[in-house]
């Protein structure tokens, strides 16, 4: 893999809010939420996925973060998110994940719980997925994207049946 800061376009060195600057700024540009769902979107997700890395390693070595206590802070903000999750305060755990700077594995997973527990069934499969790919060995994730890909595709089946059942009782037709 490239360097991590050179990942990101920003010097070797670079402080903590330069490092997450980068970051933010590539995540708006390649974010998969902004592009057609498709190749193109994959491709998206990928990036985002080598983006998330590079972040995580430029902070990690950053000598202004290296000492690990900006992570330690993020670790207590995803276990406060997980408490919420667990007491079904699933607004106030959005809001708090909003406030985590860092995307990572767990941040997205987390993410994606929310928006599964709050139905959003293609969102949730998306933050899932890219929690899955950013650590590929991670059984939790890889089980929470089958799942929710599972159930959103049950969705999608039913949609599409009772659309059908709309279409062919106004056009005078018996379902079969």
């Amino acid at each position: 893999m490239a360097d991590a800061f050179e990942k990101l376009g920003i010097e070797k060195g670079a402080s903590i809010e330069e490092i997450r600057k980068a970051h933010r700024d590539m995540a708006r540009r390649w974010h998969p939420d902004r592009f057609q769902e498709g190749p193109e979107r994959m491709w998206a997700e990928r990036r985002m996925v080598e983006i998330n890395i590079a972040f995580e390693e430029a902070l990690s070595l950053s000598e202004y973060g290296g000492n690990g206590a900006d992570v330690s802070g993020e670790r207590e903000k995803l276990e406060d998110v997980r408490k919420l999750i667990g007491l079904g305060e699933l607004v106030a755990a959005r809001r708090a994940l909003m406030r985590v700077s860092t995307r990572s594995a767990e941040w997205n997973y987390l993410f994606g719980a929310v928006l599964f527990r709050l139905g959003e069934m293609e969102k949730a499969v998306l933050y899932f997925g890219i929690a899955a790919r950013q650590k590929p060995d991670n059984e939790v994730y890889r089980s929470a994207y089958l799942s929710a890909e599972t159930v959103r595709n049950r969705e999608n089946r039913r949609s599409f049946n009772r659309l059908l059942g709309a279409v062919r009782r106004r056009s005078g037709r018996r379902e079969p």
